[in-house]
């Protein structure tokens, strides 16, 4: 599935956290792993090479403990923006997923270039896996110690039906042999109303995602997935997305980017920020297969 990974370290105490997690990868089928230090030297000329001799001895302890869980692990050091250099190594690499984390020392970077993390999702032309450092207390250091542990055991996968909807349900049902336990397959139509819309739309709109919520829990079941539990919220996507992960034990949210109606709205305003922040489980973002 996701055999060769771009993992982009900012070399920040949250990123040994990150890479102390990677074992977990394991279960999206990743046997490889391109250890990426992004080098941003936009207003530092000339100090490209200071930079990456100082980034050296971390990113090769970094190496090493990947080595020792398995991985075949080598290391990259580009100089650019991550939104573009990120995109750079995988395409060279030929890798099938690139690891991002939304914390870290790249928060310096959000003050003077804008959201690093929004600015990688919204770029990304590879499926990419948004992880968010919330610690686990009880757990020991050097342990896995994120909401990343048994990543398939219960998968949110909001749809609108789109063609890069159906793009995401493809990644779900190919990892679905991998260990899937669960679906909650989510549908949140918030139908405008009023005087402009004919009679009787809104009671269309909402039978016709029904339907294809119901069509979709089927080919989702003949996956072989042994629990698929559909959800059609009227409301607003976000605050829907949001119950849902606040009212059960969700272990990765799968979702396309940038299809018809919300799922554009997630990456194009300030949705993407909060949803980056405020999921407190690791995020797979699906960008269009033309981006």
């Amino acid at each position: 599935m996701f055999e060769k990974i771009v993992l982009a370290t900012d070399l920040s105490s949250a990123w040994d956290e990150i890479v102390a997690c990677a074992g977990e990868f394991k279960a999206l089928g990743a046997s490889e792993i391109i250890l990426t230090h992004v080098i941003t030297v936009l207003f530092l000329g000339g100090l490209e090479a200071t930079l990456r001799a100082e980034a050296e001895p971390k990113l090769e302890k970094q190496k090493q403990f990947l080595q020792g869980r398995g991985f075949k692990a080598s290391v990259e050091t580009p100089v650019g923006l991550p939104a573009y250099s990120l995109n750079d190594v995988a395409q060279r690499h030929g890798a099938d997923l690139i690891v991002v984390g939304s914390h870290g020392r790249s928060l310096w970077r959000e003050a003077v270039l804008g959201c690093f993390t929004c600015a990688v999702l919204y770029h990304t032309q590879y499926p990419t896996l948004l992880l968010n450092v919330f610690l686990k207390k009880e757990m020991p250091k050097g342990s896995c110690r994120l909401q990343a542990t048994q990543l398939l055991r219960h998968v949110l996968f909001p749809t609108d039906f789109s063609q890069i909807s159906a793009r995401a349900r493809d990644i779900v049902t190919r990892l679905a042999p991998r260990g899937i336990s669960q679906v909650t397959l989510l549908n949140a139509l918030d139908v405008p109303g009023g005087e402009a819309y004919p009679p009787g739309f809104q009671e269309m709109a909402e039978a016709k995602g029904r339907d294809s919520l119901a069509a979709w829990t089927e080919v989702l079941k003949g996956a072989d997935i042994p629990v698929v539990h559909p959800v059609f919220d009227p409301g607003h996507p976000l605050p829907a997305i949001l119950r849902v992960l606040e009212s059960q034990d969700i272990s990765l949210l799968v979702m396309g980017t940038q299809g018809k109606g919300f799922i554009k709205e997630i990456f194009l305003g300030s949705v993407a920020h909060n949803v980056s922040r405020l999921a407190p489980c690791p995020v797979l973002l699906i960008p269009p297969a033309t981006r």
